[in-house]
């Protein structure tokens, strides 16, 4: 199991490696400037492990901004979530988390300042319930989400995919409006 992870991880990261250093200069970047829309405000559907037995559901609200222009491969958003997982018989989480997140380019002709292929880090605190014993237990939260933002007008969708802990794997969706 940790090999896998390892090895998961080293890919997540040669991946990011070369996507850095082949990355092509963009020549619309006028028009993505005049892109208004800064904000999103989304909610989200996935499946995980976020459970310490099994796997279960989980639904959630999040919030990002865009941050200014640093690098000509992409942008740069940060943002919080709240989102719940249970498996409907002994656990429930409620996982509060600070998003960093990296919208690298794939270069499409009609692109937006936050669509595209993106590369998410999340850290925080995950709370958890179990159903038999009234003692709540808290720990740490570190993950990374890798997914696609498809972006119409002033609406996004989101499929994804996400790794970490407490968290092992997750597939999920996310939806909104941009702002």
């Amino acid at each position: 199991m940790k090999k896998n992870c390892v090895k998961a991880a080293l890919c997540a990261l040669v991946f990011l490696g070369a996507s850095v250093l082949f990355a092509q200069e963009v020549e619309d970047e006028p028009k993505r400037e005049k892109d208004g829309l800064h904000w999103s405000l989304g909610i989200s559907a996935e499946g995980n492990m976020n459970v310490p037995k099994g796997s279960a559901l989980g639904a959630g609200l999040y919030g990002m901004f865009v941050l200014p222009n640093w690098v000509k491969t992409g942008r740069f958003s940060a943002g919080v979530k709240l989102l719940y997982s249970t498996e409907f018989k002994r656990y429930g989480l409620l996982d509060t988390a600070v998003l960093f997140r990296w919208n690298f380019y794939d270069f499409a002709k009609f692109k937006t300042c936050d669509s595209g292929f993106f590369v998410q880090a999340e850290g925080g605190v995950s709370l958890g319930w179990n159903g038999k014993t009234a003692k709540p237990f808290v720990f740490g939260l570190g993950e990374g989400t890798f997914g696609y933002r498809f972006a119409v007008k002033n609406f996004f969708i989101e499929p994804y995919i996400r790794g970490g802990y407490p968290v092992i794997w997750v597939a999920g969706m996310s939806g909104g409006f941009r702002i």
